[in-house]
């Protein structure tokens, strides 16, 4: 068998195998009930919109918190020098 014969026979032995391989469909999962997505919609979204919510708060407090400062700093008599 000559050289030229072996690697055709090889060549078309590795595409056989993957043809093969290919021709496999697995089934696919069944799709979940519209009602299954809106839970998992609902559950996911939930804590995003709380922490969403607590965020806006804290931002609030801090600018608040920021304005006192600023309000103290404005009203407090300047430094001296020893």
């Amino acid at each position: 068998m000559t050289l030229h014969r072996r690697l055709a026979y090889a060549v078309i032995g590795m595409l056989a195998s993957q043809l093969v391989a290919c021709s496999a469909n697995p089934e696919p999962a069944p799709a979940p009930a519209p009602e299954q997505h809106q839970e998992l919609r609902r559950a996911i979204q939930e804590p995003i919109d709380k922490a969403r919510a607590a965020e806006a708060q804290l931002q609030e407090q801090q600018k608040a918190l920021q304005q006192q400062i600023d309000q103290a700093q404005e009203q407090a008599p300047p430094p001296t020098e020893p």
